[in-house]
């Protein structure tokens, strides 16, 4: 490749001392360009860090998600198992992606999603009157940042919610890129027998959840598959779990680290100050730090720069997301800055299809959190926290907290 080298292994660690910005060495080859590093078996792949540079990659017909592809560029053993050969839309290419991705679609419409927000107020209302029965101090991930993506996940999915510390644990495992290969093909293949299972409860029954929805429009009459349906349930449930329990513990960790801008969350009556304070969040955090990983069908003009085909490329987002010539000062909180473009929901064909139930839930949570708990902060050192560097997903394990 004519690219500049480096010896860089990848991932690239974060800076301990300021765990919620990504890797500063992002900053240090963005003048580079596109760079060629390492990944963990000494295979060759190109890393661009440049906002423009990433857009374009993502955007490019040329560009392929198929894990199962040649030379596909994997993060560790353990990310081999649970994504090299689970083809979930996410992971296959159009026009093959599109169809399925199509399935869901009617289920992530603006206007579905804004149906939905009585019942996701009502929950974080709930889960905010749980934490004031407290007595002052809880630990925010467990009581309040988790449950508020599972109650609305299994209402939309038809799962029962007594079922969720089973999709917890497992999830867990399966998102630990540097766990144990043994463990993660395990955890996926529970939750697929989940799924079979519930699959045979569902065929002729009614019901309003997307579950029983795929299974009589899509498997029944033959649009899909009963392997490539599991799939899909399992798709949704971990990005309808994980990304958005870690976005609420790091959005509000951030917002508590930014006093300013918490008391101003706290004070507003501008309607439109959270909706703008949490597209910043998603900029800033960028918390699927690992799943821009993609692989050159074939050459890909980036820059005055050519990825040639059969290339593996690392498109993270968190980097295009503090690139200053696209953010400017884009280390520094600024819930006014106009953050929309950001990369955190991706680009192309691949783009987040969940990302407007993500937004709402956001946004109802920092509607009412920091009015119910105007004086909330930590209940431990900042360095104490541990966070979760090694997950798919960026995000803090335990957030205890006090009022």
């Amino acid at each position: 490749m004519s690219f500049p080298t480096s010896d860089d292994v990848w991932p690239f660690a974060r800076d301990s001392a300021q765990p919620l910005l990504p890797p500063p060495r992002f900053a240090e080859l963005r003048d580079e360009g596109l760079v060629e590093v390492k990944m963990y078996d000494g295979a060759p792949a190109v890393l661009a860090t440049k906002y423009a540079d990433i857009r374009d990659i993502l955007m490019s017909d040329a560009v392929s998600s198929d894990g199962t592809l040649p030379n596909f560029p994997y993060v560790s053993d353990a990310t081999r198992a649970n994504r090299g050969e689970r083809r979930t839309f996410d992971r296959l290419d159009p026009p093959i992606h599109d169809e399925h991705r199509a399935m869901l679609a009617s289920n992530f419409t603006q206007k579905r999603i804004r149906e939905l927000r009585p019942f996701v107020e009502e929950v974080v209302s709930n889960l905010l009157d749980e934490m004031e029965k407290a007595n002052g101090s809880a630990d925010f991930v467990t009581m309040f940042a988790q449950p508020i993506p599972a109650q609305i996940i299994c209402r939309l999915l038809g799962l029962p919610l007594t079922d969720a510390p089973f999709f917890f644990d497992r999830i867990h495992i399966w998102t630990n890129d540097q766990g144990n290969p043994d463990d993660i093909v395990k955890a996926t293949a529970e939750l697929l027998e989940y799924f079979d299972q519930l699959i045979d409860e569902r065929i002729g029954a009614e019901g309003s959840d997307i579950i029983t929805g795929l299974v009589n429009k899509q498997l029944v009459p033959g649009h899909i598959s009963r392997p490539q349906l599991l799939l899909t349930f399992h798709l949704l449930l971990i990005a309808g779990f994980d990304t958005t329990t870690n976005m609420i513990g790091l959005g509000t960790l951030l917002l508590l680290r930014n006093p300013d801008a918490w008391r101003e969350l706290v004070e507003t009556e501008d309607p439109e100050l959270v909706p703008s304070a949490v597209e910043e969040l998603l900029r800033f955090l960028s918390v699927a730090h690992s799943t821009h990983i993609r692989l050159a069908r074939g050459p890909i003009p980036v820059g005055h720069q050519l990825i040639p085909a059969g290339a593996g490329i690392l498109a993270p987002q968190g980097a295009g997301n503090h690139d200053p010539a696209q953010f400017p000062d884009p280390d520094t909180l600024d819930i006014h800055r106009d953050a929309r473009g950001h990369l955190a929901f991706g680009a192309g064909v691949h783009q987040c299809l969940g990302q407007q139930l993500a937004r709402l839930e956001l946004n109802v949570v920092f509607s009412l959190l920091p009015k119910r708990f105007p004086d909330l902060q930590l209940d431990v050192p900042f360095d104490e926290l541990p966070f979760r560097p090694n997950s798919m997903v960026y995000g803090v394990e335990s957030m205890p907290v006090r009022w």
